[in-house]
């Protein structure tokens, strides 16, 4: 019996990625954590002393929905968001 109670989800496709977005019932922590699953996705993984970095590339669509992007149509690169690590 599973013990994931799911929050968001979207079955792959041929058309594009999925996701799963769930939590553990059975997860009692104050404040627990969330998981994330992403199926058909192109990943990055390095490994190095202080742990494990992945680049997760997804299509701006999944990003939208999973709330992590603006919900807004890019005209073009413009200068409004901060640059990010490299």
């Amino acid at each position: 019996m599973s013990t994931r109670s799911s929050i968001k989800w979207k079955e792959q496709t041929a058309d594009g990625p999925g996701y799963h977005l769930y939590d553990d019932v059975l997860d009692f922590e104050e404040d627990p954590p969330v998981y994330l699953r992403l199926d058909g996705v192109h990943v990055e993984l390095e490994a190095g002393e202080d742990g494990a970095s992945l680049t997760v590339t997804l299509p701006r669509s999944i990003a939208r929905e999973l709330g992590l992007v603006p919900n807004i149509e890019l005209t073009g690169r413009g200068s409004e968001a901060p640059e990010g690590p490299r």
